[in-house]
């Protein structure tokens, strides 16, 4: 069937003001791209009523299995309301707590997300003994907003066979991530069917709304032995409406071999095990410069050789690397290791290897960024939150710190691969927010223009992967991803920016539909044609 988009603006993205009224699609393809309609007939029109057409959007980093699990079984703790976070204080989380427990009496694990430290007046996060009170001594673990630190209660730890003696039940650093398999392992065992079905409608849903057609996962745990869970996100992922992209968050290249056959591109890294460094918010990213609140600078997880050996088999093996760094020693430690392994004549058109986050990179490292085939995925939301709401920068970095956050303006003239991202579930999958910490930026002088952010979502991911000559663009020949909005996004003020959201989404000729969240229909998707991912 061919299908005439017509009556609206189509934005290619090849230049800010390049502009069509009508888009054809056939076979999942762009056929036919102009101002005037074409004059065969068979096209079945569909009008767009003056709305604007952009290429569907990547979100570069985000955990799916966390992002699917979570939907169906997990509760947000702190949130903004009427211009403050709440709670703010140990008495206010517990209220939500016992207030969670009463109302899902069944629940055996309790799953909390959100948490902030920084907004908390204590300061920290509760302990084991607190939770077991507030829980009735149900298996509990809190997150904090970041991902990086979290608490559990007795009952959890036992079941993971942590001791708990003399300890306070409060993960962070190593102790907290390189546990996080074993976490997921019995919170995913805790998920139904029904639940299951659930996460992913939920999660496809919210990825229509926004005009998501494509994330980049980030999944993997290798403190479990099997990590069965990866395999089974990679079997839904492969049938799931939306294009999935996997990264394995393996050390080790066995491990992540398995899942090159089904991937279209072989890739490995990410968070999970190659984090080299946490986060800002529980104190264990990397610095050099130590923390305003304690005498200490955080450290790197990985040895400088250890990272070494894995980067240079990977570059030698052609597979696309990634890694997460947000503190200067971290970042540093990645680039220099990048500069010295980058083979100076890359292939035009080829993945790009990715330093995730890179949030506080020193003033050579900015240099060095610039003479590098790397892509950058970053997640400007947070910073825009933490400045009005969380203040987590604030609390527990110096004045000087600070202004060493990731220079966006000086990094995207210069042509560095800056893509966006939401790091779900650490934040909602909505675009818009990251973009508006684009445009609206921390540092109010390297803030992006509208078009810039936008390119974070459509033409640079498509570089990252080295898909661009098929998508991350709107032109004859491609795939017919892209979703249908109200507002020109590549004009968009700040302020209108926060609130867009897509009237429909089609991935590859096909217009995503509302979900049920069924077990039937989970079963349907199962039994789905598989592709690559």
């Amino acid at each position: 069937m061919k299908t005439l988009y017509t009556n609206g603006k189509i934005h290619t993205l090849r230049a800010p003001e390049e502009t069509f009224r009508c888009l054809g699609v056939e076979d999942g393809r762009i056929t036919w791209l102009a101002d005037e309609e074409p004059a065969d007939a068979g096209w079945e029109r569909v009008d767009l009523e003056q709305g604007h057409v952009f290429p569907a959007l990547t979100d570069s980093h985000l955990h799916l299995l966390y992002s699917i699990v979570l939907a169906a079984s997990s509760f947000t703790l702190c949130q903004v309301r009427e211009g403050r976070l709440w709670p703010d204080t140990l008495a206010g989380v517990e209220q939500s707590i016992r207030a969670w427990c009463r109302e899902n009496p069944r629940q055996k694990l309790m799953v909390a997300n959100g948490y902030v430290t920084s907004a908390v007046a204590e300061k920290r996060l509760p302990t084991r003994q607190e939770l077991d009170d507030w829980t009735g001594g149900r298996k509990a673990v809190v997150y904090n907003i970041d991902g990086h630190s979290s608490a559990m209660s007795t009952a959890l730890m036992r079941a993971l066979k942590i001791p708990e003696e003399g300890h306070d039940g409060i993960f962070t650093g190593e102790a907290h991530e390189f546990i996080q398999g074993r976490v997921t392992g019995l919170i995913a065992a805790s998920v139904s069917p029904r639940l299951l079905a659930q996460g992913i409608a939920r999660f496809t849903d919210e990825c229509a709304r926004y005009g998501i057609g494509r994330v980049c996962a980030l999944d993997g745990n290798e403190d479990v032995d099997s990590d069965w869970l990866t395999t089974a996100l990679a079997f839904i992922a492969r049938r799931m409406e939306i294009d999935v992209r996997l990264f394995p968050q393996y050390t080790s290249p066995e491990k992540a071999e398995r899942f090159f056959r089904v991937q279209a591109v072989p890739r490995m890294g990410g968070c999970g095990a190659w984090e080299l460094d946490g986060s800002v918010g529980s104190r264990s990213a990397a610095f050099d410069i130590p923390y305003k609140d304690r005498d200490d600078t955080g450290h790197c997880y990985r040895s400088r050789e250890f990272v070494r050996t894995r980067l240079a088999r990977a570059i030698a093996n052609g597979v696309q690397f990634s890694c997460h760094a947000i503190g200067s020693a971290a970042i540093r430690q990645i680039l220099g290791l990048y500069k010295e392994l980058l083979p100076r004549d890359a292939a035009a058109g080829a993945p790009l290897h990715r330093i995730d986050h890179c949030e506080f990179p020193c003033r050579e490292d900015v240099e060095t960024l610039k003479t590098l085939p790397l892509a950058v995925t970053v997640q400007p939301g947070f910073s825009w939150l933490d400045k009005r709401y969380l203040k987590s920068y604030e609390h527990f970095l110096t004045p000087e710190v600070i202004g060493r956050q990731i220079p966006l303006r000086e990094l995207a003239e210069a042509g560095v691969c800056l893509c966006g991202s939401s790091d779900s579930p650490v934040q909602s999958i909505d675009p818009y927010a990251q973009m508006l910490g684009m445009v609206d930026y921390y540092l109010p002088d390297q803030s992006l223009t509208a078009w810039q952010a936008l390119c974070s979502y459509t033409v640079n991911p498509a570089r990252m992967l080295g898909e661009l000559a098929d998508t991350g663009t709107l032109e004859p020949g491609k795939e017919a991803s892209f979703f249908v909005t109200d507002r020109d996004l590549t004009a968009a003020a700040p302020g209108e920016l926060a609130d867009t959201r897509a009237r429909y989404t089609v991935v590859r000729g096909r217009r995503l539909q509302p979900h049920t969240g069924t077990v039937a229909e989970l079963l349907r998707l199962l039994l789905r044609r598989p592709k690559k991912i």
